[in-house]
């Protein structure tokens, strides 16, 4: 995509914004905040720039550029084994904070239709989609077709990046595309804990998403992307050819496909949307509930410390941190019911009680 095509979305957007966030009378500051900092990012012409973007000096930029430092561990996958998780530290993670803020404001205005995985939410100022909104797109179709990236993050390698950052959505030269680069990867790809893979991937993924979404557009298809879950629903029977087509376009954008979780659901079975049930109305899931009991049940009859070696399969003996994880995991759970079933609901709130009990009866808080 050319730059002034770039600059011709930007003011399209602009101008459906302002009237949707805030009415005719604030349009003059909503489009100065955006200008200004997209207008920051856009005009950085050499690497000493970036120490006023991120309000750090620049030896400090050059000492983590050349020494980054991350905490590397593993945590359970939900449907086992381990994911590995690189966590930058606290200097690298404000930095890389900072860079994705500005990466957002200028994502938020250009994205693809369909992406609703760590993107601002257009109804909702400074608010992230979630994956609710995502799984809308798809209620009460005929069919629904879930394709996985694999390995997502991995998957995209240090040099995409630094071309990210050479192409006509940025324009910059080699020294500031190297030293962004750098700064946002990893062991020569997208760490899985830096505040800007998420950001970055849907940089990268913006061919993929116009791609798909032309494709869709003229089979009748309702395309979304939720991160590295693709979504594919329609009323007309989504053929063999059309899924050869689909993963012909992913693996032409450099992705791999998960064949283990590729699914085509008809609506007489149950069809889900990055864990929503979408049949007739957004659900959650009764495999969800189910555990969220599972796990109450358990930490208030066994104790936190076999619930905890129960639900992560655990061998060896449970220490504190993976207690913690066990109750974070079952309030994440806990609180993903009350963002789709509200806050009202009775059972989120029978939930929320007895998780306080348990937490209660563990921590005498």
């Amino acid at each position: 995509m050319k730059s002034i095509l770039i600059l011709d979305k930007i003011h399209t957007k602009i101008e459906d914004y302002n009237k949707y966030f805030y009415g005719s009378q604030y349009d003059i500051i909503f489009r100065f905040e955006h200008f200004f900092f997209v207008y920051q990012l856009l005009t950085i012409v050499k690497v000493s720039n970036l120490r006023i973007l991120l309000k750090v000096p620049l030896s400090r930029i050059e000492n983590l550029i050349n020494e980054p430092n991350y905490n590397c561990f593993s945590i359970p996958k939900k449907k086992g084994g381990f994911r590995l998780i690189q966590s930058p530290d606290n200097h690298l993670f404000r930095i890389q904070s900072r860079i994705n803020f500005y990466l957002q404001q200028y994502y938020h205005l250009i994205k693809p239709n369909g992406v609703y995985g760590f993107v601002l939410n257009p109804d909702k100022k400074n608010r992230m989609c979630n994956i609710a909104e995502n799984a809308k797109n798809h209620i009460n179709k005929k069919y629904v077709l879930n394709i996985d990236l694999k390995d997502f993050f991995p998957s995209i390698k240090a040099y995409r990046i630094k071309e990210l950052f050479l192409s006509d959505y940025f324009k910059y030269n080699e020294d500031i595309a190297n030293a962004l680069a750098l700064l946002t990867t990893y062991k020569g790809q997208l760490p899985t804990g830096a505040p800007t893979s998420p950001v970055l991937s849907n940089f990268i993924c913006i061919k993929l998403d116009d791609d798909l979404n032309s494709f869709c557009d003229e089979n009748n298809i309702s395309y979304s992307r939720y991160a590295d879950d693709l979504t594919f629903s329609s009323n007309i029977l989504i053929t063999k050819e059309i899924v050869e087509s689909i993963i012909k376009f992913v693996e032409q954008n450099n992705f791999t496909i998960n064949t283990k979780k590729t699914r085509l659901k008809s609506s007489n079975r149950k069809q889900s949307v990055t864990g929503l049930v979408v049949n007739q109305k957004v659900n959650v899931d009764r495999k969800l509930l189910k555990k969220i009991r599972a796990m109450l049940y358990d930490g208030f009859n066994n104790g936190l410390e076999i619930a905890t070696a129960n639900h992560f399969k655990l061998e060896r003996e449970v220490n504190l941190d993976d207690i913690i994880f066990f109750m974070n995991r079952l309030d994440g759970y806990i609180n993903f019911v009350s963002q789709i079933k509200g806050k009202e609901d009775i059972l989120f709130l029978k939930f929320k009680e007895e998780y306080t009990l348990l937490f209660s009866k563990k921590y005498g808080k």
